[in-house]
C-alpha cells in the first residue's frame, strides 16, 4: 500500500499537467474574437464573414493612424486653398483678356499680361511659403501608399478563393452591418 501512496501524487500531478496541456492545445486552435472582421459581399449580399488576421488588424490600425495624421497635415493647405483658387481664376481670366483672336487678327494686350504675371508671382510666392506643407503631404501620401499596398496584399491572401465585389471591415469602433448596400457606404 505504501507504493500506491507514493504513486498517487505523481499520477495526480501527471493528470493535472496533461489536462492543462490539452486545454491549452484545444484553445490554441480557436481564434479569439478581436472584434475585427471582413464582410465579403457580392451583389449586396453577404458571402462570407472572416476574422481579420493580426497582420490585417495592425495594418488597418496603421492606416487609420496615418489617415488622422494626413488630416492634420492638410489643415495648412486647406487654409490657403481659397487663395490658390482665387489666384488661379484670376490668372485664367487675365489669360483670356490678354490674348484676343478672331479670324483675321491676333491681339495681345501687354497690360493684361503684366497683371497676369503679378498674379502668377503672388501664387508662386504663396506656394513657396507653404512648400514644407506640400512636401509633408507628399511624404505622408507615400507612407499611406506603402501601408495600403501591404494591406491589400494581406487582404488578397485572406480572401483568396471567395467571389465578392465589396469588402466591409467591422471593427470595435466601427460596426458596419454585414449585408445590404448603401449609396454612400464607406467600405474600408
Amino acid at each position: 500500500m505504501k507504493r500506491l501512496n507514493k504513486k498517487v501524487p505523481v499520477i495526480l500531478l501527471l493528470t493535472l499537467g496533461l489536462t492543462a496541456a490539452l486545454t491549452g492545445y484545444s484553445q490554441a486552435g480557436q481564434e479569439t474574437d478581436t472584434g475585427y472582421s471582413l464582410n465579403l459581399l457580392k451583389d449586396c449580399q453577404l458571402v462570407k464573414t472572416l476574422p481579420m488576421t493580426p497582420e490585417l488588424i495592425t495594418l488597418h490600425q496603421e492606416l487609420q493612424q496615418q489617415e488622422t495624421l494626413m488630416t492634420s497635415l492638410e489643415l495648412p493647405i486647406n487654409a490657403i486653398s481659397a487663395k490658390i483658387d482665387d489666384y488661379s481664376q484670376q490668372i485664367e481670366q487675365l489669360s483670356v483678356l490678354a490674348v484676343q483672336e478672331d479670324e483675321n487678327n491676333l491681339h495681345i494686350d501687354k497690360s493684361y499680361l503684366a497683371q497676369q504675371q503679378v498674379a502668377v508671382d503672388a501664387l508662386n510666392q504663396l506656394i513657396a511659403e507653404h512648400q514644407q506643407d506640400f512636401d509633408a503631404l507628399e511624404q505622408q501620401g507615400h507612407q499611406i501608399s506603402k501601408i495600403a499596398h501591404d494591406f491589400e496584399r494581406e487582404m488578397k491572401t485572406v480572401t483568396q478563393g471567395f467571389d465578392y465585389d465589396h469588402i466591409r471591415i467591422s471593427s470595435p469602433g466601427n460596426d458596419h452591418s454585414a449585408t445590404g448596400c448603401e449609396q454612400s457606404a464607406n467600405f474600408l
